[in-house]
């Protein structure tokens, strides 16, 4: 992990799809996709040797909302805290930029809800995982 590269970027098209391929997520439409991440708040590319590993992103209004979406991690880098750098920059970001009362919430697959409360993530039976700032 000494050698990861952290850039506050979009993604390209290819390299989100990429992503999506790698852990088995359905691929969506090009012009979707690229108007999805063009209206993200803030998003964060973790890089390997010039190839992308890692991403993820907050959607949200920018003050009273905020959403994490798509933390991804490729299979053959998990386990390596590159989960962890993208949430400790997207939290980073979020703490800098939401007011008091602020809604921060995200969805994760089953099993991830000790990783989220490292985070101060509250999970319900949804997995739904919100956090307030107080």
């Amino acid at each position: 992990m000494e050698n990861v590269i952290v850039s506050e970027r979009k993604p390209s098209i290819e390299e989100y799809i990429y992503l999506r391929n790698s852990i088995g997520w359905r691929v969506l439409q090009h012009d979707k996709i690229e108007k999805g991440l063009n209206n993200s708040i803030y998003c964060v590319c973790i890089e390997d040797q010039d190839k992308i590993i890692g991403f993820g992103r907050i959607v949200g209004d920018g003050g009273t909302v905020f959403y994490i979406q798509d933390i991804i991690v490729i299979p053959s880098y998990q386990k390596q805290k590159i989960g962890t750098l993208i949430m400790e920059k997207i939290m980073d970001y979020i703490d800098k930029n939401c007011i008091d009362g602020a809604i921060i919430g995200l969805i994760a697959n089953n099993g991830l809800d000790n990783f989220y409360k490292k985070f101060d993530f509250t999970y319900n039976q949804n997995n739904w995982f919100y956090r307030f700032n107080a």
